[in-house]
């Protein structure tokens, strides 16, 4: 079932926000001692340790996606704020 694109600017904002705030109950949940006994294996990936490298993974996708996130959210400057023409 595919979903009809958001039109309304205000849906669209909501929707962003909600994501916002499932972003750190997201990596709570891949931080979880269940999630990770999967990586807690002794496997090397060129001499890194598997486990560590899931836990940058799971760093790096929730600093782009609260950056992705943040900038979606961001207020736009007003038209001419703080620069005039010449």
């Amino acid at each position: 079932m595919a979903s009809e694109p958001l039109t309304n600017p205000s849906e669209r904002l909501q929707r962003v926000r909600e994501a916002a705030r499932l972003l750190p109950l997201a990596g709570l949940f891949l931080v979880l001692p269940p999630l990770i006994t999967l990586f807690a294996v002794p496997v090397d990936v060129a001499g890194v340790p598997l486990l560590v490298l899931y836990f940058f993974a799971v760093w790096l996708g929730l600093v782009v996606a609260a950056a992705l996130l943040g900038r979606a959210l961001a207020v736009p400057a007003p038209p001419g704020d703080g620069q005039s023409e010449p």
